[in-house]
């Protein structure tokens, strides 16, 4: 899966329920349920949030190795930049972790 599912996932699960209902079950507000069920991507907060009620791990839609990536505008990086820099961030984390290794600090 990834975040794009969530949107459906949240549709599925709300069904008849009132978009309040939901929101207040979920813990947020009916306006950014609103948003994530249009396809707004949800900050970290939210996607915490929302996975719980869902009953899913937010990992399996936003998780790159061990970092977890969110955008809270879909526009703005696209699921597979979002992806790259994930990359590129955790092969950083490891080169970093490795040469503190060596250097013994």
């Amino acid at each position: 899966m990834n975040i794009d599912d969530i949107a459906r996932l949240v549709l599925r699960k709300r069904g008849n329920m009132g978009v309040r209902a939901a929101a207040k079950e979920i813990g947020i507000s009916p306006t950014t349920l609103t948003r994530i069920e249009k396809g707004n991507v949800p900050d970290v907060g939210t996607l915490e949030k929302l996975c719980s009620w869902l009953g899913e791990e937010p990992a399996q839609f936003t998780g790159v190795g061990t970092l977890q990536i969110a955008f809270k505008n879909k526009k703005t990086v696209s699921p597979r930049t979002a992806k790259s820099l994930a990359k590129l961030i955790e092969k950083a984390s490891e080169q970093f972790a490795q040469h503190v290794d060596t250097k013994g600090h």
